[in-house]
């Protein structure tokens, strides 16, 4: 499965398959450099249809937070479900990223 990308007026999402790994984490990370090069100031990542999370996509994410951070922009999890709310935590990965919520 593909992620995906709603670009909407003020901000892109970037959405996800039930499994983020390393197949989809370099569909994301394609998603994020074009968002970047799209100009958005802020980039959301939607987790809300996420059923797991390897470790491979956890890597994915810490480097999508970097690459935006460096490139001056904002990123954001929004829709974050039970199982990846509790994932962040046990990592301390909810320390690092700025939620919004649903």
């Amino acid at each position: 499965m593909k992620t995906s990308v709603d670009q909407n007026i003020i901000t892109p999402v970037v959405k996800f398959p039930k499994v983020f790994d390393s197949t989809t984490a370099s569909q994301f990370h394609r998603e994020i450099d074009r968002t970047i090069e799209g100009g958005f100031n802020t980039v959301l990542i939607d987790l809300k249809e996420v059923a797991c999370i390897t470790s491979s996509g956890l890597l994915a994410l810490v480097l999508a937070f970097k690459t935006v951070r460096d490139a001056g922009r904002k990123l954001f999890i929004c829709s974050m479900n039970e199982q990846a709310r509790i994932l962040f935590e046990l990592t301390g990965l909810d320390q690092v990223f700025e939620s919004v919520s649903n």
